[in-house]
């Protein structure tokens, strides 16, 4: 609405001072006679709308550009739009346009919906312009953030005309923060496992290095922030989902305490959050998509930080291999704690990671058995050979068969064993610090399960309960030795938050995690704000546009010297604006000197 008064005004004072110039030019020549407090007057007004004929065309200049807000924060995007120096239309077009021209070579998104993103908008652009994310483009995961209208398949690709029939509160909420929600990002079939690729929607290729995977399982939404599509996209994680993909892909990715965000359960389980670049926006984010009933949650950060001891740990927690990135990684980090008056002291988990891990896959069966109703019948090995579901997906179904009635209660009696124990630990230690992933991405040539496995889950049927699950492990346990230390903060509930701080000699990003009890969320990214203040995160650069605006990102980039990485995003195909601009500052400036000629003083 303010954009179409703004254009008709900007319409109106060209015309005016067109008029206006031209009757001046006329004065000058002596082809009109005017008396002289007439003249004077007209000068006057003509030189009033001359200026404003200079302002609005910069105006128009600023709106012209959205490639400016390449690599800004979300929050210093939405404070432009609001300020009017940014087109909300133009630059969601724009974000599309980066999207189309990425996605054949990331196959980050997997749905897009720009009719709908339309109608957004122009209901946003009737508000008040309060909302914190006022305008700010935004990719949502395909898998549990249901959005009416859009693909509900759970990457199934017999469920592939399915659609949502209604919206989430988790994404209503959304809405109400103001962003524009674009399309979805790709992820793994039912999110079981930590790198994005399925039948359905094929692998998700990492910015850093398209011959490596993004992770997952929100790996389309790590891509789509990491080679800056968008400043925030929203992903969910049962186990890693949002870090592991962070850490894979060079983002910020945090994880809140368990039932904290608005539709979440308070039984430890999936969270719904985002990957982000900034930790503002992280903050901000957390703040708007707290539940209110579960507020009283979140702890207050301790008036001085560095009063906490920090325990960090090199090992894994399932007795895997930790790669030496991995430890720089952490070693870094603790240096620079350190360096800032932290206590940091090494200590393990009292977890035993095997028995929880073989609890945590207790949890998983019920994906298969919900795979089986879906398809409206039960699974068989033929679904696995006709792609219809992953191997993996057919093994928890027939676990799922054979599961007894007490696996229910040893799942909860485990949770409530590692809550008791990370309870105790916290109490001495209230941070705890590990590498997120205990390797740099994998190849996307690397398959999630070694061949001999899913041999062996072809014929799982056959097989008593505990064998079955035994193999299941077995299974996972290829893509477990990457990503051992994620798993924790979901079962015990806690928040932990993966920070982009590494890169590898080989140009792939790896994080670190900060991992806390209970509602200290905002404890993590407070310690999260000194790693960015202090310049301690690594981006990619993919060589966007620079920015006219300067950035609230205090941060630092780098640029993946691997052929195979993003490259430069083409500059827009637009006509240059300009033009209008020398145009207003010669009529401000003849303006000027018509008038300095009139008005002069004479002898």
């Amino acid at each position: 609405m303010w954009n179409n008064s703004y254009t008709i005004s900007q319409s109106l004072i060209v015309n005016v001072t067109k008029c206006a110039y031209n009757l001046i030019v006329l004065k000058i020549k002596g082809g009109i006679t005017m008396s002289k407090p007439r003249t004077r007057w007209y000068t006057t007004v003509s030189i009033v709308v001359m200026f404003l004929f200079s302002l609005t065309v910069t105006s128009a200049k600023a709106q012209s550009n959205p490639a400016d807000l390449d690599g800004q924060s979300a929050t210093t995007i939405t404070k432009q739009l609001k300020n009017h120096q940014y087109d909300e239309q133009a630059l969601m077009q724009y974000t599309y346009q980066k999207i189309n021209q990425q996605n054949p070579s990331l196959n980050n998104v997997i749905y897009q919906n720009p009719s709908d993103a339309l109608k957004q908008l122009q209901s946003l652009q009737k508000t008040d312009r309060q909302q914190p994310f006022y305008g700010v483009p935004l990719l949502i995961k395909g898998l549990g953030q249901a959005y009416q209208g859009y693909p509900n398949t759970d990457g199934l690709p017999f469920l592939k005309k399915e659609t949502y029939p209604t919206t989430k509160v988790f994404v209503k909420k959304l809405q109400k923060m103001g962003f524009v929600i674009l399309g979805e990002t790709n992820y793994p079939e039912m999110g079981l496992i930590n790198i994005t690729n399925s039948n359905l929607n094929g692998v998700a290729h990492n910015p850093w290095n398209l011959l490596f995977n993004t992770g997952g399982s929100s790996g389309g939404a790590t891509a789509s922030v990491a080679a800056n599509e968008v400043p925030i996209a929203t992903g969910n994680d049962a186990g890693g989902s949002l870090r592991i993909p962070a850490s894979w892909s060079g983002v910020i990715g945090l994880k809140p305490t368990q039932g904290l965000i608005v539709g979440d359960s308070t039984t430890p389980s999936v969270v719904n959050f985002a990957d982000t670049r900034d930790i503002t926006d992280t903050q901000t984010l957390l703040k708007g998509l707290t539940n209110p009933k579960q507020a009283q949650m979140l702890q207050k950060v301790p008036k001085n930080l560095k009063d906490l001891t920090i325990a960090y740990s090199l090992k894994s927690p399932v007795g895997t291999p930790v790669s030496q990135d991995a430890i720089n990684t952490v070693q870094q980090s603790v240096n620079f704690l350190r360096q800032q008056g932290f206590k940091v002291v090494q200590k393990d988990s009292p977890v035993d990671g095997v028995k929880m891990m073989q609890t945590y896959y207790l949890g998983a069966l019920e994906d298969g058995a919900n795979a089986s109703e879906k398809l409206g019948r039960p699974l068989t090995s033929q679904d696995v050979k006709d792609k219809l579901v992953s191997p993996m997906t057919y093994a928890l179904y027939e676990a799922s068969q054979k599961a007894p009635k007490s696996t229910t209660n040893t799942f909860m009696k485990e949770l409530a064993l590692v809550h008791r124990q990370m309870t105790a630990f916290h109490k001495q230690y209230p941070i705890y610090l590990t590498p997120t992933t205990a390797t740099t991405a994998p190849l996307n040539s690397d398959p999630a399960y070694l061949p001999k496995y899913v041999d062996q889950m072809m014929n799982i049927k056959d097989l008593p309960f505990q064998q079955q699950m035994q193999l299941i492990y077995d299974s996972w346990l290829h893509g477990l030795t990457k990503t051992p230390f994620t798993q924790l903060a979901n079962l015990a509930g806690e928040p932990a938050l993966s920070l982009p701080t590494y890169v590898s000699p080989s140009g792939l990003p790896l994080g670190v995690q900060l991992q806390g009890s209970p509602g200290s969320d905002a404890t993590l990214l407070a310690i999260g704000k000194i790693f960015e203040k202090e310049h301690q995160f690594k981006f990619l650069n993919a060589n966007y546009p620079t920015s006219d605006v300067p950035s609230q990102q205090t941060t630092t980039t780098t640029k993946s010297s691997n052929a195979n990485s993003l490259k430069q995003l083409p500059q827009t195909d637009e006509i240059s604006v300009d033009w209008p601009i020398y145009v207003g500052l010669i009529l401000l400036g003849s303006g000027i000197m018509v008038g300095y000629r009139i008005y002069r003083p004479r002898r």
